[in-house]
């Protein structure tokens, strides 16, 4: 197989943040801040345009990289891999992009940091990146956990404080838990394969049809990477690590790492279990589709009876965490492009959100919608990126997000399953009604004041100085780049018909195994995308009209009946913030999903 130069970009995407990491370490006495800043943020940048290079390199033929040469021989993989199609390195791309504008964001932003919170970067960078493009399942969990080492250090990166070791704490021993069903669900396709090459487990799986154990083993691999996912009831950990997280974490957390697990489940399901399901694919699909709905209805409603902008943010992840589950559950190609479009736009708006709300503790040190109400309006800059967010998230055109929407729309109507679509406009007007509401009381001093939230209302702020211009440009910067680079994806033709061409090869698990274990590398036909219909925006335009009246009623103090609220308050009740609790619901998740396969087979 001959690429060229490029296959070689593959692991030096990895190898690259995690070299700088290393020689950050022992410069931390020596090196200035200025410096670490330059190195980090530089690092970054470059692995973002190698993996921009992949991924534009992989649009013709997947990229196969096998460290050390080890290729595999009669159809037989013993060697580590990378493979690298427009999906993966697309995300990770995107998530290159967001460590590199967290990175620039946090420029002279703490009060205190050395060297570590660079080297934590660049090792989460690493971590997600060799996850994204990694060919193998072992390989995948070792990615996995470290990128949850790194994720967990940055989260308590406040370890003065508390409430900050008690989320990291949440977070790393509820993700521990999902990374031990990875495990012993990677243990389980191994003995009955004798391999961990997804590309051969597939292989030798569609042999017979799927028994027992290998649903057990997708049970365990999907419960586990859910986890991360923060899909309902594994995502109690989500609101604990982004209320104490610095606000360049929480960038990564909700624009990228969540959308990794849910990337890891359709990898797998695609390259491992596809062939071999058969009838239970069904059964699969309901359950995929249910705890969807569920998770974008109840992440919506969490959000909107928050009064902390953090928290607020991270329930809305947890709702669109259920859209894209949703998505990925059409088990087509479709599906698999609205996925990944939604997933990009999400992420770069996401993050643009969490940007503004750490101007706001920088210039108020509150995230409190009630101490904060009408303070806003000194930050028009900050305002206007804040309202272009909250309606990109209920898919206002041009910005990425309504694409999105439309390909959504569409896959659901092609397979008669459109009211799927309606629930989640119903739970994308609630979701982006809540981020306006907050913004209407916020930043335009709209409606009643809202009452104060349990945490306090002032919050020491993470920066050094609220007065210094050069902040200020820093933080604005990337602030709205994001979203102007969600706006040109969604104007680009070509990037959408892109995204649907990549969603096709994605889910082509003879090409892929073709391309990794027999060296049969067919350049992929090209064909025209079908155009976007300009009348479906119509209704992403509806869902902003409903998000602007829930945003409205909510600023004025409007509150459901107590029989309508009850539900949604007794799901609230259950973030007790205590892990044992939080393990608990695991296993309940676990066990409901089993039986559901169990009795829908």
């Amino acid at each position: 197989m001959t690429y060229g130069f490029v296959h070689h970009l593959a692991p030096l995407a990895v190898a690259v943040p995690l070299i700088c990491a290393a020689a950050l370490m022992p410069l931390s006495r020596h090196l200035p801040r200025a410096a670490a800043d330059a190195i980090a943020t530089a690092a970054a940048l470059a692995v973002t345009a190698m993996c921009a290079a992949l991924t534009i390199a992989s649009t013709h033929a997947p990229i196969v990289y096998w460290m050390g040469g080890w290729v595999p021989r009669h159809a037989l993989a013993v060697g580590i891999g990378f493979v690298v199609d427009p999906i993966g390195g697309g995300l990770a791309t995107l998530a290159a992009l967001l460590v590199s504008s967290a990175l620039v964001f946090s420029w002279r932003y703490f009060d205190s940091v050395g060297t570590l919170f660079h080297t934590l970067m660049l090792a989460f960078l690493a971590a997600m990146c060799g996850f994204a493009l990694t060919g193998d399942l072992f390989n995948l969990f070792v990615w996995f956990e470290l990128m949850g080492v790194a994720a967990y250090a940055l989260t308590a990166q406040k370890i003065e404080e508390p409430e900050a070791i008690a989320g990291a704490i949440n977070f790393a021993i509820t993700n521990s838990a999902g990374a031990f069903c990875v495990l012993l669900g990677i243990g389980l396709l191994y003995g009955r394969t004798g391999a961990l090459n997804p590309a051969q487990i597939g292989t030798v799986l569609a042999q017979r049809p799927a028994d027992a154990l290998v649903i057990v083993a997708l049970l365990l691999i999907t419960c586990g990477f859910f986890v991360k996912g923060a899909v309902m009831p594994f995502h109690f950990w989500l609101d604990d690590a982004h209320a104490v997280a610095p606000t360049p974490v929480c960038v990564l957390f909700s624009g990228v790492m969540v959308q990794l697990g849910l990337y890891a489940v359709a990898r797998i399901y695609w390259t491992c279990f596809s062939p071999a399901l058969g009838t239970h694919a069904a059964a699969v699909q309901a359950l995929f589709i249910g705890v969807g709905i569920v998770t974008a209805l109840a992440g919506a409603s969490l959000a909107y009876s928050q009064s902390h902008l953090k928290r607020l943010l991270a329930f809305s992840t947890v709702s669109h965490s259920g859209m894209f589950v949703c998505a990925i559950a059409l088990f087509n190609a479709a599906g698999a492009a609205a996925a990944a479009l939604f997933i990009a736009a999400h992420g770069l708006i996401k993050s643009s959100l969490f940007m503004c709300a750490g101007i706001v503790l920088n210039r108020f040190k509150s995230m409190d919608e009630g101490a904060l109400h009408g303070r806003g309006r000194s930050l028009p800059v900050t305002r206007a990126v804040y309202f272009a967010g909250a309606l990109g998230l209920a898919g206002l055109p041009p910005l990425g997000i309504s694409a999105a929407k439309v390909l959504f729309d569409a896959s659901f109507e092609r397979q008669a399953m459109l009211w799927i679509a309606a629930v989640v406009a119903l739970a994308s007007a609630i979701d982006a009604g809540a981020v306006l509401r907050f913004g209407l009381r916020v930043f335009a001093g709209i409606g009643v004041r809202a009452p104060g939230g349990p945490l306090p209302q002032t919050q020491p702020t993470e920066t050094r100085s609220r007065n210094a211009l050069s902040e200020k440009l820093t933080m604005l910067a990337p602030a709205i780049a994001l979203p102007a680079i969600s706006i040109w994806l969604a104007l680009s033709g070509t990037f959408v018909h892109g995204v649907e061409r990549a969603a096709r090869l994605f889910t082509d698990q003879p090409a892929y195994a073709a391309a990794t274990l027999a060296h049969r590398v067919q350049p992929w036909p090209g064909t025209a995308g079908e155009a976007l219909d300009p009348s479906a925006y119509a209704i992403n335009l509806a869902v902003c009209a409903g998000a602007l009246l829930f945003a409205l009623a909510g600023a004025f103090g409007f509150r459901l009946p107590g029989p309508l609220r009850a539900p949604f308050m007794a799901i609230r009740r259950l973030h007790s913030g205590i892990y044992v609790d939080y393990i608990a619901y695991m296993m309940f998740g676990i066990g409901a999903y089993g039986v559901w396969l169990i009795l829908a087979r």
